[in-house]
C-alpha cells in the first residue's frame, strides 16, 4: 500500500475453511481515522455478482426465464424504439452479450430511466461489457416482484447472508464508516450519494460482508439449485471484446456474472470493480473455496492485485488483471 498510494484496504483471506480480516490505512486521507473491520467501502462492480445471484435464485424459482426476452416481461420504454435490445434475455445480460454499450448515459444521472438504449453490435453476437443490461435485468426483476431492489437484496442475500453492513442505496446511518475515495494522487474524492439502487455499481459493503457471500453463495451454491449454480462457473461467453483486445484474451471466459481464469493448470472465479476512487477485486477457487475479497479506496488499488494475488493464491501470472485493466 505504502509503495503504490493506497491510503486504506480490507481484505479477507479464505483458506482451508478458516478466514483472516486484515485492515490497513486510513478511512481518508486528510483525517486520522483508521480503516476497521466496520468501514464501509463502494464494491463498485462487484455489485453485478449479487445481481446475478438475485436472477438465479429467481429462476430457480420460476419468476424468470434466463432465455425469454425481457421485453417480454416488462416493456422497458429505453428499448421500445430497438428491435435487437428487445431480444435480450437474463442470460444474455450475465454473460455480457446483450450488445448494450456499459453506459448510455453516466449511471449517477437522474436521466437514466428516461434515456433510450442503442445496441452497440447485435444481441448475442459477442461479448461487450455492459453495466447498462445489469440495469435493465435490475428493472424487470423489480417490475416482476413488485419489490425495490434494495428489498429483493435484503431478502435474497444480505439477511441470508449475515452482511448487515451492506446496502445499494446510501444509508446516512454508515456516513461515519465510510471510506473516501482517492485518485491517483492521494486527493480526496468527492462524497458519492446512491439516491437510487442500481446493481451495476452502488454496491457498499465491507470485505468480511463480501467474504460471507463468497463462501456461502458463490462457492457452496446455498440457495441455488445444483445444476444452476454449475451454470454460473460455466464458460457461456468468451469474454473477447474485439473493442478492447487483450493477450489476456485466450485465458478468460465469462459465466453467468462472473469471470472465469483458466491459467498455471488452476480455475479460478472472479469480478473487479471499478469506481473513481475505489477499487475492488475478489478471485475463488472453486474446487478449495480459497478466496480473497480486497476493497481499496484508491485510483492505485490495481497495482496491487498481482502482488496481493501471488501472496495468498500462490505465483503465477494471473491473466484476470491483465483483461480487466484493458476493459478500463
Amino acid at each position: 500500500m505504502r509503495s503504490q498510494g493506497v491510503p486504506g484496504a480490507q481484505l479477507v483471506y479464505a483458506h482451508n475453511g478458516a478466514a483472516t480480516l486484515y485492515c490497513h490505512g486510513v478511512m481518508r486521507n486528510d483525517a486520522p481515522a483508521p480503516v476497521t473491520d466496520q468501514t464501509v467501502f463502494q464494491a463498485a462492480s462487484l455489485s453485478k455478482v449479487i445481481g446475478a445471484y438475485i436472477t438465479l435464485r429467481l429462476a430457480d424459482a420460476g419468476t424468470i426465464d434466463l432465455d425469454t426476452p425481457l421485453w417480454d416481461y416488462w416493456p422497458s420504454q429505453r428499448i421500445k424504439d430497438n428491435p435487437q435490445a428487445r431480444t435480450i434475455t437474463a442470460r444474455r445480460v450475465l454473460d455480457h452479450t446483450s450488445g448494450l454499450p456499459n453506459w448510455q448515459i453516466s449511471p449517477s444521472n437522474p436521466a437514466i430511466d428516461q434515456t433510450p438504449l442503442q445496441n452497440r453490435f447485435a444481441t448475442g453476437a459477442r461479448f461487450g461489457y455492459s453495466g447498462e443490461g445489469f440495469y435493465l435485468l435490475q428493472r424487470t426483476l423489480e417490475h416482476l416482484t413488485g419489490k425495490r431492489w434494495e428489498q429483493l437484496a435484503t431478502q435474497e442475500v444480505f439477511s441470508r447472508f449475515d452482511m448487515p453492513s451492506s446496502h445499494f442505496m446510501t444509508d446516512h446511518a454508515f456516513d461515519e464508516r465510510k471510506a473516501r475515495g482517492h485518485g491517483k494522487d492521494g486527493t480526496p474524492e468527492r462524497d458519492r450519494v446512491f439516491g437510487w439502487e442500481n446493481t451495476a455499481w452502488t454496491l457498499v459493503t465491507t470485505a468480511r460482508d463480501y467474504h460471507h457471500f463468497l463462501q456461502r453463495a458463490l462457492y457452496r451454491g446455498e440457495g441455488l439449485q445444483p445444476a444452476t449454480h454449475a451454470l454460473m462457473f460455466t464458460a457461456s461467453s468468451n469474454a473477447d471484446d474485439t473493442d478492447t483486445p487483450s493477450a489476456a484474451d485466450p485465458f478468460i471466459d465469462w459465466g453467468l456474472g462472473v469471470g472465469l481464469q483458466n491459467a498455471n493448470n488452476r480455475p479460478l472465479v472472479w469480478h473487479w470493480g471499478d469506481n473513481p476512487g475505489f477499487k475492488a477485486l475478489f478471485m475463488l477457487d472453486p474446487r478449495s473455496g480459497d478466496s480473497i475479497a480486497l476493497f481499496t479506496n484508491s485510483d492505485n488499488g490495481p497495482a496491487t492485485y498481482k502482488q496481493v494475488l501471488r501472496r495468498f493464491f500462490g505465483e503465477g501470472d494471473y491473466p484476470a488483471v491483465d483483461w480487466s485493466s484493458a476493459q478500463d
